[in-house]
């Protein structure tokens, strides 16, 4: 559980960075990049989540309903990231294209590692 905790960590820090400390990105960049860039972390947070739930043997339960335990925890992670952006006097401001963005990279993620579960199971 240390890999998908010290994700989330990270995603969390450079979430609530302030804008005024980020690099400049020409506005015509800026959907695209931005939507990769939500739904590609979220990807990995997704992946390691299942990897690590599905692999540890304390929690029987929890390793059973690890898709969907994911789901919701990694989608309820994002809105936190985005309410945390539209309360927090930080700069930044939370969009809901964002947790959509988010939500999509937490299916696609848990998508490849149900197709790639014999691999690492």
């Amino acid at each position: 559980m240390v890999l998908p905790l010290g994700w989330a960590a990270l995603v969390l820090v450079l979430t609530l960075t302030p804008s005024d400390e980020m690099p400049e990105t020409p506005h015509w960049e800026l959907l695209a990049f931005d939507t990769a860039a939500h739904a590609a972390v979220f990807v990995v947070l997704a992946a390691l989540s299942v990897f690590s739930l599905r692999r540890q043997l304390q929690w029987p339960a929890l390793r059973r309903w690890a898709y969907s335990f994911v789901l919701l925890t990694n989608i309820a992670f994002g809105a936190l990231i985005e309410f945390l952006q539209m309360t927090m006097d930080l700069g930044r401001h939370g969009e809901w294209s964002d947790l959509l963005s988010d939500s999509l990279g937490v299916v696609a993620g848990l998508a490849g590692m149900w197709l790639l579960r014999r691999w690492w199971q």
